[in-house]
């Protein structure tokens, strides 16, 4: 959205909701709570209006968090008042046939906002903070024989600017990783939010993470500061080699449209990484011809590409490869359903958004990962962090 209808419509629709609430209980309430009720407006608006000014028009003046949390208060205000304020207005309808008003859409849309808030509190203070540990067994004919029962953890999207107060648990997550005794641990990108100087903090604790043949990493489009305000494309292409270079300094092998051969014994399968390879408006440096140029060749072959979408578009067509690793989603956040049915604003721009899908030619298997931090709001609710265990199995 650009940046005067997003400072317009938002100030706007919020305006409109409290007009509409003061109207409907305030008109007759008490002066002090009439003037607390527009202090209480005036300061959101004002703040939500200049966190979308400066991190949009003025990209890293501010703190990100600042500007995040200055969201997450917006919503946390108006997101319940929107709810009641649409079910409210079914009260009116009687008036249609010259009946008193209903109390129904009162009641109804009262619960549904504490239901909200209540689900905006706990997205933001514990479920961002809490990941969920998947463990998913895929099977594959094509596996050779000593990597049956290879475990690998993938994590992704670590964002790590926007951790804020989740950073402190970020060694436990390290060492829970670890106790899974992993045969291998992927990273599938976006391991900063903006640019590459987020990462010093931290890298001593990602560098204790260990499995058996290593960490591996590819790059996600929020790696390259595109989103950063920089003073030169000099400094830009200078911070970006620095975090390639502080990946290796913890440890980490960064897979940039490159590929390793993993051994265990006499067997062999490839583990390729490409660039961040997307639709516009993301970046799309991904090579997979340069990353492996034998893409149909008999060897079992893993990818990690950090946009799902690289799967459906190019893996499949083009290549034989059996398992691809994503993450770039973060099912929005927002993730409605129940086990069996789930549902995200992810789905119409990513057919793939979260877990395990299998092409219809029953080979060519893909695996996106939700992720673990957060963009735009701090706050995940129905789509914990998530931290994916995977077996391989060999078809018998």
């Amino acid at each position: 959205m650009r940046l005067p209808l997003l400072l317009i419509s938002l100030p706007l629709l919020a305006l409109l909701t409290d007009v509409y609430l003061f109207r409907r209980h305030l008109r007759h309430a008490p002066r002090w709570l009439k003037v607390l009720w527009w202090s209480l407006t005036g300061v959101v608006l004002v703040a939500v209006s200049l966190a979308v000014l400066f991190q949009v028009k003025f990209r890293g003046t501010i703190d990100i968090n600042v500007a995040m949390w200055a969201f997450y208060a917006f919503f946390l205000v108006y997101m319940p008042k929107w709810f009641y304020s649409i079910l409210s207005l079914f009260d009116y309808l009687p008036h249609l046939w010259h009946k008193p008003r209903s109390r129904w859409g009162h009641i109804v849309g009262s619960a549904l906002a504490l239901f909200v808030a209540a689900s905006i509190l706990y997205g933001a203070f514990y479920a961002r903070q809490h990941p969920v540990y998947n463990e998913r067994t895929i099977s594959f004919d094509r596996l050779p024989e000593g990597f049956d029962g290879y475990r690998i953890v993938q994590f992704s999207d670590l964002h790590i600017e926007t951790l804020g107060s989740a950073g402190r648990y970020l060694p436990e997550w390290v060492d829970r990783i670890n106790s899974l005794h992993p045969d291998l641990i992927v990273f599938t990108g976006d391991l900063v939010n903006r640019q590459g100087g987020e990462l010093p903090p931290f890298m001593d604790e990602l560098s204790r993470l260990s499995a058996t043949d290593g960490v591996y990493s590819v790059l996600g489009n929020h790696d390259y500061g595109d989103y950063y305000h920089w003073t030169s494309p000099a400094d830009q292409a200078k911070t970006l080699q620095k975090l390639i270079a502080d990946e290796g300094h913890m440890g980490w092998h960064m897979l940039n449209n490159r590929s390793v051969y993993l051994h265990r014994g006499n067997d062999s399968i490839a583990l390729i990484g490409v660039e961040n390879w997307g639709m516009p408006p993301f970046p799309q440096y991904g090579r997979l011809n340069e990353a492996y140029p034998a893409r149909n060749d008999s060897t079992f072959k893993i990818l990690l590409s950090h946009n799902p979408l690289h799967w459906r578009h190019e893996v499949i067509p083009r290549t034989n490869i059996d398992l691809t690793l994503s993450g770039h989603t973060h099912a929005m956040q927002l993730k409605l359903g129940w086990k069996g049915f789930e549902y995200s604003l992810a789905e119409p721009m990513y057919p793939e958004w979260s877990g395990l899908y299998v092409a219809p030619d029953g080979h060519h298997k893909l695996y996106v990962n939700e992720g673990i931090g957060c963009v735009f709001l701090p706050i995940r609710i129905g789509a914990r962090p998530e931290i994916t265990i995977i077996t391989l199995k060999k078809d018998s």
